[in-house]
C-alpha cells in the first residue's frame, strides 16, 4: 500500500469519526429542543394559572383595602375627640403655665435685690 493509500485512509477515518461526533452532537440537541418544545407547550396554561392566582390576589387585596376603609372611618372620630381632648388640655395649662413662669421669674427678681 502507497502512502496515498494510507492518506486516503487516514482521511476516510477522520471523516467516519467527525461524522459520528456530529450525529451525537446534533442527538443531544434534538433532546435538548424537545426538552423545550415541552416547557414551551406547559408555558400557555402555567401563565393562565398565574394570571388567575394574580387575579384573585388583586380582588382579595381590594376587599382587604376596603375593610380597612371602613374601619379607619369607624375610628377616625376618636381620633377627633382625642386631638380635641388635647387642645382642650393644651388650652387650660398654658395659662397656669405663664402664671407660674411669671411668678418664677418675679421671684428670682426679689431674690436677687
Amino acid at each position: 500500500m502507497s502512502l496515498t493509500g494510507i492518506g486516503v485512509m487516514l482521511i476516510g477515518i477522520a471523516f467516519i469519526v467527525i461524522a459520528v461526533y456530529l450525529s451525537w452532537t446534533l442527538n443531544n440537541l434534538a433532546n435538548v429542543l424537545r426538552g423545550v418544545e415541552k416547557t414551551v407547550e406547559q408555558m400557555p396554561d402555567q401563565l393562565d394559572d398565574i394570571f388567575r392566582e394574580t387575579g384573585q390576589l388583586l380582588n382579595q387585596t381590594n376587599v382587604t383595602i376596603s375593610e380597612v376603609n371602613d374601619k379607619l372611618r369607624t375610628i377616625s372620630p376618636l381620633f377627633y375627640m382625642v386631638n380635641d381632648v388635647g387642645e382642650m388640655s393644651r388650652k387650660m395649662t398654658t395659662p397656669l403655665a405663664n402664671f407660674s413662669w411669671g411668678r418664677k421669674k418675679s421671684k428670682k427678681k426679689d431674690d436677687s435685690k
